[in-house]
């Protein structure tokens, strides 16, 4: 009996320590698994990129407010007609059938010539900075005094000449040919120049 009761005792306390431990886990049960769930992590996902507006633009091209200058009336290199006036009487060439002076060098704004005492005339709003430029064995008319060489209209006639020699760099006509008769020589500058010529 006496057993029995031991038994039935131990059994009625252990199933109260049983019992109270299964209460007290159902009583803080939740609150224990939220102190020891782990935190959420981030969470992955898959964003689309946003769109990047361009930022390179093209140039602006911005309107010039000069005005185009005209074609040269000439070229560098080319020989022109000018009157006995120094007027511009249009392109020749220089072979010596037309035309009397070279074209050195031009400026289209009117300027000084490289040479600052070279000849020039100007056409077109363009300076034309010139030098003589005369053929063996054709004919001119040269001014009296300051003026401009030109053609001559028929060889041989008064108060013309006939070059017969050309001699650069020259101060005298001493070194003008004795191949060929000669009557005067006429000494240019810009360039520096010696003509030989038969004058009528």
């Amino acid at each position: 009996m006496v057993a029995a009761a031991l038994a039935l005792c131990l059994l009625g306390v252990c199933g109260a320590a049983v019992g109270g431990v299964v209460i007290f886990k159902a009583r803080s049960g939740p609150q224990d698994r939220s102190a020891v769930s782990p935190a959420p992590g981030p969470m992955e996902t898959t964003r689309t990129p946003p769109q990047v507006e361009p930022t390179y633009y093209p140039p602006q091209i911005v309107p010039t407010t000069e005005a185009v200058p005209p074609p040269p009336p000439a070229k560098i290199g080319q020989c022109v007609v000018v009157s006995e006036k120094g007027s511009f009487q249009g392109i020749g060439n220089c072979n010596g059938t037309r035309g009397t002076y070279r074209v050195v060098s031009m400026d289209n704004s009117q300027g000084t010539c490289a040479d600052p005492d070279s000849a020039y005339i100007t056409e077109a709003g363009y300076r034309l900075c010139l030098e003589l430029h005369l053929v063996r064995f054709y004919c001119y008319k040269f001014p009296k005094g300051s003026g401009w060489v030109v053609g001559a209209t028929k060889c041989k006639a008064k108060g013309t000449v006939h070059i017969i020699d050309i001699v650069p760099g020259a101060s005298n006509g001493n070194r003008c040919t004795r191949d060929r008769k000669w009557n005067r020589w006429y000494r240019f500058l810009n360039p520096t120049v010696v003509y030989c010529v038969m004058k009528y």
